[in-house]
């Protein structure tokens, strides 16, 4: 008997439709290494979120061919071990575009109406009209790392009448995307972004890949974002940006370690947003990644080519 092992708990009913799509494996979920190390022998595909894999398990699962993430991160897979394998790694990524790009749009109307002042006035009860509020009309973004939810983003900000630049480094052009570049390096407008705004995943070429050489650049007036990986922003170095005024402000919802630090200054600073790793949360998310496994799931059994493949030289 095949196995597909899941190292996510899945509601019984989605487990109930996979063992129904693909019959003639046996569907077991398992809660730790030790109990998978029964089934692994025999696996042929894992279902997991990238938080819940467990990479020693890819040693003796010598019948493997397939992993499918449900999630969009690929950070705890071994890739090298896997390229060996040939063992073939699919992800969610489409499943984040909405709720990420809302929340960027959320905090971007919070800095330019200054809701984070009003509503830190309105604990302390203070009635202050002269706090400054602007609009996102006429103003420039640069999104690093355009892919679906950057797509989403620059949409969303076209429509508020903003100009919009994007890197990514198959310089692949958008249609909501004025110029795009394929690198930091290489990007003039740079200095002329009202918000930089970060979407970059987390590889060995992409690790603190943001820190003085983007803030140093970036004006003085300008605000940064940050919903993809903190451990690609050099936090010293945004801490320095942000307490010289080098940048203007940051909204923040991935950190270099998780949870934020007590003794962090981000924490006391009022022109830092804070929220904790929850941008792509949404009451919808299983149903949507379940669509891209349910039609992987049949492409695998037919033989066609899989959505979503993830590039195990890049690792994503």
């Amino acid at each position: 008997m095949r196995n597909i092992l899941l190292f996510t708990k899945l509601n019984d009913n989605y487990i109930k439709e996979i063992k129904e799509q693909m019959e003639g494996y046996k569907v077991l979920y398992v809660q730790n290494e030790k109990e998978a190390e029964k089934y692994v022998k025999d696996t042929e595909i894992i279902i997991s979120f990238d938080s819940d894999f467990h990479p020693n398990i890819v040693d003796k699962a010598s019948n493997l061919k397939w992993i499918h993430l449900l999630s969009a991160g690929a950070d705890t897979l071994p890739f090298e071990k896997l390229k060996k394998m040939k063992v073939l790694v699919t992800n969610s990524r489409d499943v984040h575009k909405y709720q990420i790009s809302q929340q960027v749009i959320g905090y971007m109307l919070m800095f330019e109406r200054s809701l984070n002042t009003f509503l830190r006035n309105q604990i302390k009860k203070v009635w202050d009209r002269s706090v400054r509020v602007s609009e996102l009309t006429g103003k420039t973004a640069l999104i690093i790392g355009v892919g679906s939810i950057g797509e989403e983003i620059a949409r969303l900000l076209r429509e508020f009448g903003m100009k919009v630049y994007g890197i990514r480094s198959s310089g692949k052009p958008s249609l909501y995307v004025e110029k795009m570049y394929t690198s930091i390096e290489d990007c003039d407008v740079l200095s002329l972004a009202d918000y930089v705004i970060s979407i970059l995943p987390l590889t060995k070429d992409t690790y603190h890949s943001i820190g003085e050489n983007v803030f140093n650049r970036m004006k003085n007036s300008s605000y940064f974002i940050n919903v993809g990986r903190g451990k690609v922003v050099d936090e010293r170095a945004l801490i320095n940006a942000l307490k010289n005024k080098v940048i203007k402000g940051a909204a923040l919802d991935v950190f270099e370690e998780e949870p934020l630090r007590e003794d962090s200054p981000l924490w006391d600073m009022e022109n830092v947003i804070i929220t904790p790793h929850i941008a792509g949360v949404t009451p919808l998310y299983m149903q949507r990644a379940m669509e891209i496994l349910r039609e992987n799931l049949d492409a695998y059994k037919e033989g066609r080519t899989l959505r979503n493949i993830v590039n195990l030289d890049k690792g994503y």
